[in-house]
């Protein structure tokens, strides 16, 4: 018997579920902010891939790290729609894309042509020529705690729990 995409959709949603509940450990233990970066963006990417797999089938769905950027506001309006009888508001549109063009290229394989060296997983080099260290940078685009945050980690859950049924 092969796997169908209602499989994969549910095998993405549940370990996107996962990854959130390792990102909420590490959040309330003090753990440093790459690693709840890390698995914010690894949730993002799961959860876009059901969307997307749900949308258009798995065989349409490559494997692939740049999926969030243009995917996750998407689903917020495919959500915030099924859930109000308005889209979502328009600050909130506009944070979601800011923060999804920000979580996508904190994967290593999104670099934006070099530009953007830094990710939550590997050690690279600045402009200036020094090694930085994830677990000790400071992200300073990213406030995990911020409303916007914490209202797409709330999307995340919503949407794959949904796909968890």
């Amino acid at each position: 018997m092969s796997a169908t995409d209602d499989d994969w959709i549910r095998a993405y949603a549940l370990q996107a579920l996962s990854d959130l509940e390792v990102r909420e450990l590490l959040a309330n233990n003090g753990f440093s902010r790459c690693h709840r970066l890390h698995y914010l963006q690894m949730a993002s990417e799961k959860v876009c891939k059901a969307y997307l797999i749900r949308e258009n089938g798995r065989e349409n769905v490559k494997n692939s790290h740049a999926y969030v950027q243009y995917t996750l506001p998407k689903l917020a309006q495919y959500f915030y729609g099924l859930e109000s009888t308005s889209a979502a508001p328009i600050w909130l549109m506009a944070g979601i894309k800011r923060f999804a063009r920000q979580i996508e290229l904190l994967a290593p394989a999104c670099v934006d042509g070099g530009a953007r060296p830094d990710n939550s997983e590997y050690p690279w080099i600045d402009s200036q020529g020094d090694v930085q260290i994830p677990c000790q940078y400071p992200f300073p685009d990213f406030d995990d705690s911020d409303r916007i945050v914490v209202k797409i980690i709330q999307l995340l859950r919503t949407a794959a729990s949904q796909y968890v049924r």
